[in-house]
C-alpha cells in the first residue's frame, strides 16, 4: 500500500532522514519507534507532502506521490493526525469534524459524523464545545475523528499518546 524507497529528506542544510526505506503492506499496523530526533515525524511529513525529499520515492498504492501537494495526498487517501493534534481551538468538535471532510463533495458526511460520535461517544455529549476546552485525551479523540472524516485508506499517527496522562 505504501512504500517508501531511498528517501533523503530534511530541514536546509539538516538532514533528518538518510536513506529511509520502509513498506506498510495494505490491511497491516505498523509502528515507527525511536529516540526524539530519530526521524518519525519527518517521515510522516515526508510522505503528506509537507517535507520535500531531496532523494527517493514516496510510492502509495503503486503511484509515485512523492512531491505531490499536501491536498493531493489527502484526496487520494492519506490522513495524518498530526503530533499535538492541531485541532481548531476556537471551533466546536462539530466544525473540527466537518473540517476533516473538507477534500470532501458527497451526501454522507453527516453519517460519517454520527460513526466518530459512535466510535467516540463523549465527542457527541460535547459536539458544541470549543475544540480548544477539552481534555487532552478527548482533543485526541477528535483528532483521530477529523482525520477519519476524510475516510482515508491510510492512517498515520504522530505521537499519539503524546499530553495523555
Amino acid at each position: 500500500m505504501l512504500k517508501l524507497e531511498n528517501i533523503v529528506a530534511g530541514y536546509g542544510h539538516i538532514t533528518a532522514l538518510k536513506d529511509i526505506s520502509l513498506e506498510v503492506p495494505q490491511g497491516s499496523i505498523v509502528s515507527l519507534i525511536g529516540a526524539n530526533g530519530a526521524g518519525k515525524s519527518t517521515t510522516m511529513k515526508t510522505i503528506m507532502g509537507l517535507v520535500k525529499p531531496t532523494s527517493g520515492k514516496v510510492l502509495f498504492e503503486g503511484q509515485d506521490i512523492t512531491g505531490h501537494k499536501t491536498h493531493q495526498i489527502v484526496h487520494g487517501g492519506i490522513s495524518l493526525v498530526p503530533e499535538g493534534r492541531q485541532i481548531l481551538q476556537d471551533m466546536s468538535v462539530y466544525e473540527n469534524l466537518e473540517m476533516g471532510a473538507y477534500i470532501r463533495n458527497d451526501n454522507e458526511i453527516e453519517e460519517d459524523i454520527k460513526k466518530v460520535f459512535k466510535r467516540f461517544p463523549i465527542l457527541d455529549e460535547r459536539s458544541y464545545q470549543l475544540g480548544g476546552t477539552l481534555s487532552g485525551g478527548q482533543q485526541q479523540m477528535l483528532a483521530i475523528g477529523r482525520a477519519l472524516m476524510a475516510r482515508p485508506k491510510l492512517l498515520l499517527l504522530d505521537e499519539p499518546s503524546m499530553g495523555l496522562a
